[in-house]
């Protein structure tokens, strides 16, 4: 079965993609992708801003949450966040829902790493961290104490 998800992974996100921000083109690089089983279902995205040009985007879907590490080939101002965000969910949604009605009929693991595709080493710890939480149990979102 995990076959059928590198595949997918492979076939469906490992691109380059264009966008017009403005009046310049942004570049954007699908490095690693990560699917792990959510503690409760639902519907949610979140972006993690891992170095000043690389940025994992979180989607949940049903009881699944979907990973993609991306490289800019600049820096992104952060008004500029919205727009890309915008257009890389409208590009990525029925993509991850292809994975994710896949991975709902016979994915039984609790994290996977299924597309590692040149990513530098801070994308390789943040997706790394992000593993070890899930398949421990463990909430993937820094926790910090009341003092």
């Amino acid at each position: 079965m995990r076959d059928e998800l590198y595949s997918i992974a492979r076939s469906e996100f490992a691109e380059d993609l264009i966008f017009e921000i403005g009046d310049r083109s942004v570049v954007l690089s699908i490095k690693g992708l990560l699917i792990a089983r959510a503690d409760r279902e639902g519907y949610n995205f979140s972006f993690f801003e891992v170095t000043e040009t690389e940025t994992v985007l979180a989607v949940q879907v049903k009881g699944f949450i979907v990973y993609i590490a991306i490289e800019s080939d600049e820096e992104l101002d952060e008004e500029e966040y919205a727009g890309v965000g915008k257009a890389l969910l409208e590009h990525l949604t029925p993509k991850i829902a292809l994975l994710v009605t896949k991975a709902e009929k016979e994915y039984r693991g609790k994290a996977d790493i299924l597309l590692d595709d040149g990513m530098s080493p801070e994308l390789k710890e943040f997706f790394y961290s992000i593993l070890a939480k899930h398949r421990q149990g463990k909430s993937p979102y820094e926790q910090t104490e009341v003092a």
